[in-house]
């Protein structure tokens, strides 16, 4: 049986206040009074105000759910290079085929001085390897992919768009489906 987690706090790679479309040192963040489904595009009209906590996703977890986490997804609008810094520590303590998913947004990253680049090299330099995910963030799309999903394909360049990404140990072409 699969189990999901979530955690008040935002992932960083330090304990703060932040928003999820600022960098993590910001101490407020706004919001739309209904957000959208994705959060990526900052709204007109800001209607309410609040404070984000943050904290390394290896200080959120116990060594127990560490070292028995098949994937972990990692979706900060724009705080993904501090969320990957904030797990470093902890990447040693997963299990062998554990994957990461991380949602880079490129233009988000700039805005903070990060890169996508800067969250690859990080995540190679640990011994994984960045696989582009097939995601065009159009939920119409997403029943078709469900029923004939794509096997993530190597990352050769670097993202210029929002994209998701594998990171996995498996060195290969392309991940296999299922596993």
């Amino acid at each position: 049986m699969a189990r999901l987690a979530s955690w008040p706090p935002t992932q960083s790679d330090r304990p703060a206040t932040s928003s999820p479309s600022s960098p993590p040192r910001s101490s407020t963040t706004t919001s739309p009074a209904q957000p959208p489904p994705t959060t990526a595009v900052r709204p007109r009209h800001v209607h309410t105000t609040f404070h984000v906590p943050t904290a390394p996703l290896a200080e959120l977890l116990g060594q127990a759910e560490l070292s028995t986490a098949r994937v972990i997804k990692i979706d900060v609008e724009g705080a993904d290079a501090a969320a990957v810094r904030g797990l470093l520590p902890a990447l040693p303590h997963l299990r062998d085929d554990a994957e990461l998913v991380v949602e880079v947004t490129p233009r988000l990253l700039a805005k903070q001085g990060e890169s996508a680049t800067g969250i690859i090299d990080n995540l190679r330099e640990h011994g994984f390897h960045a696989y582009t995910l097939t995601n065009d963030y159009d939920p119409a799309t997403y029943p078709q992919a469900i029923r004939s999903p794509q096997a993530p394909v190597r990352c050769t360049k670097t993202p210029e768009q929002m994209t998701d990404l594998v990171f996995s140990r498996t060195d290969a072409d392309l991940l296999a489906l299922g596993g």
